[in-house]
């Protein structure tokens, strides 16, 4: 009897790239194309000038209010706490508004910014003090163009 003729192993390879293939088509359509810095469009400002006039930041005044009544104003503080009048108060609200008056772009902002357990009469010693600046103010602009400035346009309490 002959002897039996080995068989050849064979590996089907047909599989194994078929895989191969869906990997490939599968990395190439979940990729993400990244754009050159060189292909990015950067608007560039206009060498026209405008005709407005560059709007300038407002001017915060923080006005800070201690649990014992101590107000605190841009860091300084104001008055003690028992005088109602407030006069070095008014006189700085005052001095801010006259400021802002010549300035026809100002814009002033008032921070008030109480302790939590603060009394509220010493916030409304602080508004009082701003009706009072209000009121010199008014009386300032008597025959000026701009009558419509005053102190009181935008208070924000913290």
């Amino acid at each position: 009897m002959p002897p039996p003729e080995l068989e050849e192993d064979s590996v089907d390879l047909t599989p194994m790239i078929d895989v191969v293939f869906l990997l490939l088509i599968f990395f190439m359509v979940t990729m993400r194309i990244v754009q050159e810095e060189t292909e990015l469009i950067v608007p560039l400002p206009s060498s026209v000038q405008s005709s407005e006039p560059p709007e300038f930041p407002p001017q915060n005044i923080d006005v800070e209010i201690a649990f014992g009544g101590q107000v605190v104003v841009d860091g300084l503080p104001k008055d003690t706490p028992l005088d109602r009048a407030m006069p070095q108060l008014t006189s700085y609200f005052l001095q801010q508004g006259q400021v802002a008056m010549n300035d026809p772009n100002a814009k002033v902002i008032i921070n008030i910014k109480p302790e939590t357990l603060a009394r509220h009469k010493y916030t409304m010693n602080v508004l009082n003090a701003l009706t009072k600046a209000n009121k010199k103010l008014e009386e300032m602009q008597q025959g000026k163009a701009r009558k419509d400035m005053f102190l009181l346009t935008q208070i924000m309490f913290h």
